[in-house]
């Protein structure tokens, strides 16, 4: 019988682990990739979209492991992009993926064909390629199409320069020295962008619409989403006992409103219930007096701009757009775009009314990594698609989407564009359970309950959780070595669980 065969479209990081777990499944899987060489976005090049010169992770390198390929340790805790670039090409290397990656094949058109396959059409070299596949996995990521706001009013209003984040690739440009700037939008890549363009702009501005969350990189010399354990979710993902420890303890004593105290960028969401900022070295310049923080754009005229509760307009010379992407697949028509929309997408993976089609890195943390998640999505596409597991019917897939979205909306109020926004360690438990990968920590709790405390209240959460089960074969105990790898070091703030859990109940109550 003829080995089913299987695309997947993206050379991300989505993508390499689409590809390594459908093979790990004795699949006949194929990556194809538009650009010459793996890596997506961490690809660097001067065209727009990808990586800036300067990118670096924001989240630790104890969230972005492969379950089974830890990160080299002379790695820092928040790499660089051509570390990042190094490590997915050493991971091809381990599992001899090369072989069954295409490079320099842009797709130009995915459609339905018979009997639940997919035709794909391929451009590559001038010449123009149709396959057939039993099964697609789409994985090019969430960040290939801007979100371009400068036809959008006000900021049509705009009489000066205007680029997104898309085109950036370093300060050194007519556009930005010694020009007033105005940032808009307050993720990562805007705080990290502001920070960087203090050296060569005349004053940069930023404009936070809705406000936002902000967390400190860094506790002592170690990464601070590392204190994260699995206890945090004990008592619930969101609004428990040890978020408002946290809140009252940490947060609103040292670092004020929202992580900043920033009035203007007070965030209209709780702790958890919005996207995390962890581009905190921002909050310095606002110190400083280089960055001005600002709320949403009231009006603009020509060159001036005016904020929400500012009566004074403001000269700005260029305006510098980091409003993130939109989800697009211009290789899919009209009907079928559609039909992939995130409301349709079963577990945020697998749209309801498309066999055989599935997405990987779709799932954006409020805290922690897109690869973290991407890897058990993968995990998850290589299951059904070897008909390992089996998705529920369509109208429980449905059932299940109707309850999701009306929980997400009560979640995430102030959200309503990151419709992929998931808690790290809520959806991970899902696919994770999906799965059947989960550790069984109550078989742990009685057979090897020190190991069951250290997972639970000692070690961050990491991705070797999900190769641990019940810790008996070598491989799991090479997975629990690692895991324990990560523990934060106890000379560091907050390294020692057992005196800052007493400490911070102490001060709560």
């Amino acid at each position: 019988m003829e080995k089913k065969k299987f695309a997947v479209i993206g050379g991300g990081w989505s993508g390499i682990y689409a590809l390594k777990y459908l093979l790990e499944e004795q699949l006949d899987a194929r990556l194809y990739e538009r650009e010459p060489n793996l890596g997506g976005v961490w690809l660097y090049k001067e065209a727009p979209g990808g990586v800036y010169r300067s990118t670096h992770v924001t989240s630790s390198k104890t969230f972005l492991h492969a379950s089974d390929f830890p990160m080299a340790k002379e790695i820092a805790h928040f790499p660089k992009h051509d570390q990042v670039l190094a490590h997915l090409n050493s991971y091809a290397d381990y599992f001899n993926l090369w072989s069954h990656m295409h490079f320099t094949c842009d797709v130009v058109k995915i459609e339905k064909g018979q009997d639940d396959q997919w035709r794909v059409r391929f451009r590559n070299d001038g010449r123009e390629i149709v396959e057939v596949f039993d099964g697609v996995v789409i994985a090019v990521g969430q960040h290939q199409t801007a979100n371009d706001l400068r036809h959008v009013e006000p900021l049509d209003q705009f009489t000066g320069t205007m680029s997104h984040s898309i085109s950036y690739k370093e300060p050194d440009d007519a556009l930005y020295c010694d020009k007033t700037i105005l940032i808009v939008g307050g993720g990562e890549t805007a705080s990290d962008l502001a920070v960087e363009l203090c050296r060569v702009a005349r004053r940069i501005y930023m404009s936070i619409r809705g406000g936002q969350w902000f967390q400190e990189r860094l506790t002592g010399d170690q990464p601070a989403d590392i204190h994260f354990t699995k206890s945090l979710g004990f008592f619930g993902f969101y609004d428990n006992i040890w978020v408002r420890i946290g809140w009252s303890v940490l947060i609103r004593p040292f670092w004020g409103e929202g992580g900043t105290g920033i009035i203007e960028w007070k965030p209209r969401c709780r702790l958890f219930h919005g996207f995390i900022n962890k581009s905190r070295e921002v909050v310095h310049r606002v110190a400083q007096g280089i960055v001005i923080p600002k709320r949403a754009i009231a009006s603009i005229k020509e060159k001036l701009v005016t904020f929400d509760g500012d009566g004074k307009p403001v000269h700005i010379d260029h305006i510098l757009l980091c409003t993130g992407y939109i989800r697009s697949h211009p290789f899919l028509d009209e009907n079928l775009e559609k039909e992939v929309d995130i409301k349709f997408l079963y577990q945020l993976i697998f749209p309801v009314n498309l066999p055989n089609l599935a997405f990987v890195g779709t799932a954006r943390p409020v805290f922690g990594s897109i690869p973290s998640l991407a890897e058990l999505q993968a995990r998850r596409v290589a299951q059904i698609f070897s008909g390992r597991a089996f998705l529920p019917s369509p109208t429980n897939m449905s059932t299940w989407l109707s309850k999701y979205w009306k929980r997400h909306t009560q979640l995430y109020p102030f959200d309503a564009r990151l419709r992929q926004l998931v808690n790290q360690f809520e959806y991970t438990e899902l696919l994770a359970d999906e799965a059947k990968v989960k550790p069984n920590l109550w078989r742990l709790f009685f057979s090897q309950p020190r190991k069951w405390y250290t997972i639970y209240f000692e070690s961050p959460w990491t991705p070797f959780l999900f190769r641990m089960n019940t810790i008996e074969s070598e491989d799991e105990k090479l997975a629990y070595a690692r895991h324990v790898e990560c523990i934060p070091r106890p000379d560091q703030p907050f390294g020692n669980y057992k005196q800052f859990i007493r400490s911070a109940i102490v001060c709560a109550y």
